[in-house]
């Protein structure tokens, strides 16, 4: 099994409500107020909210940008997604989970429904070579010119599929990206099961023989 660096990280989930609200039940002034609160929210300047509304049904729209633009939240009528991308080290991947426990707890979800996840990594190979000759094991053909994994699998502890995929990277050289999307209820104890995540991503990516090495504990 090849055992690489994550260079670079980032998670996304997409959150949608039971049914849609519209605009006057959808207190939209107590959910920013959260996210501006600094020990409870994620610490949201006034500034880097934005809403766009143009009738009192669900035609609405809150979006905020964060951590330099890394971090995203779009709020509409029937869904909530909330992403933060080009983290690299130990701390960035606390600071994304203690951002993440924030918002499942503010937003308090319907625990009928279930948020739908999104996470990838960048991972180093040593050089080209190797990464290409790791790659090579997914090609049956030589006339597949850039070889790529794709496969829905289970693992222990997570009741629903995940779909992997494994690429070659574009952004980072001599690198993989490697991309997960999965499903969970909104019934969990957050702090906790949004711990596990990284450890549900490398467990699945296993089955592909690649594992990571721990997360950089600073660039």
């Amino acid at each position: 099994m090849e055992i690489v660096p994550i260079e670079l990280f980032g998670i996304h989930v997409d959150v949608p409500f039971a049914t849609p609200l519209p605009f006057g039940k959808a207190q939209l002034d107590e959910f920013s107020a959260g996210l501006c609160h600094p020990q409870n929210g994620i610490g949201l300047r006034p500034d880097q909210l934005r809403l766009r509304r143009t009738d009192d049904l669900f035609d609405y729209e809150l979006k905020a940008t964060f951590f330099g633009e890394n971090g995203t939240l779009v709020r509409t009528a029937d869904r909530v997604k909330f992403g933060v991308r080009n983290a690299r080290t130990a701390g960035d991947w606390n600071i994304m989970h203690q951002t993440l426990v924030k918002f499942y707890k503010l937003l308090d979800p319907d625990e009928e429904t279930q948020t739908n996840l999104s996470t990838h990594v960048h991972a180093r190979f040593e050089d080209a070579g190797a990464r290409d000759e790791w790659l090579r094991q997914f090609s049956h053909s030589p006339l597949v010119h850039k070889p790529a994994a794709l496969g829905h699998v289970r693992i222990m502890d997570w009741e629903k599929d995940i779909r992997v995929l494994i690429e070659l990277s574009q952004p980072v050289p001599n690198s993989v990206f490697i991309a997960w999307d999965t499903q969970f209820s909104n019934n969990q104890e957050w702090d906790s099961f949004l711990g596990t995540l990284p450890s549900v991503m490398e467990n699945s990516a296993n089955i592909f023989e690649i594992g990571f090495e721990p997360f950089k504990e600073r660039v």
